[in-house]
């Protein structure tokens, strides 16, 4: 009897949202809301965010290497792939067209997770905060054309 193996594709975006779970840190889940019978409590003053614990661009490097991963296993399982075609072109076994298959669709896997980290790294570079460059202690300048609350929405990640 013959065992099913995990489809490639699954495996390596699997392992790719493992890495970049691990990269992005724990998720931190809102404060309950207040009873409904409780009195209004007064405007507190804006207090700035905290700072988190792993920045935009710690999680963007972490999806670029993801990215180089898949394209080094796209590249040694497309080798193998061709090997293969070429041992089948003189020899037509079995073996030689299953073994050529599986390495091909690990190379098509490769790819997948390739583009689809290296899209994810270069959006997470390209919407970084420039803050995270600042030291903590300095504020930089307001951004022109930047989504704010004085513009009528706040957009995070």
């Amino acid at each position: 009897m013959r065992m099913r193996a995990l489809n490639p594709v699954v495996a390596l975006g699997l392992v790719a949202f493992a890495t970049v779970s691990a990269a992005a840190g724990p998720v931190r889940a809102d404060p309950p809301s207040p009873a409904s019978t409780a009195p209004p409590a007064a405007p507190s003053p804006p207090t700035a965010p905290p700072d988190p614990s792993v920045k935009r661009s710690t999680v963007a490097l972490a999806s670029a290497g993801v990215a180089v991963v898949g394209a080094g296993v796209a590249t040694v399982f497309g080798v193998l792939a061709l090997k293969n075609k070429r041992d089948y072109e003189r020899g037509p076994t079995f073996s030689n067209t299953d073994d050529g298959n599986d390495d091909a669709a690990y190379a098509d896997g490769g790819i997948a997770l390739a583009v689809a980290a290296g899209i994810t790294s270069l959006v997470l570079f390209l919407t970084s905060d420039p803050a995270d460059a600042h030291p903590a202690g300095s504020t930089p300048p307001p951004r022109a054309g930047a989504a704010s609350p004085a513009n009528g929405f706040v957009l995070r990640f």
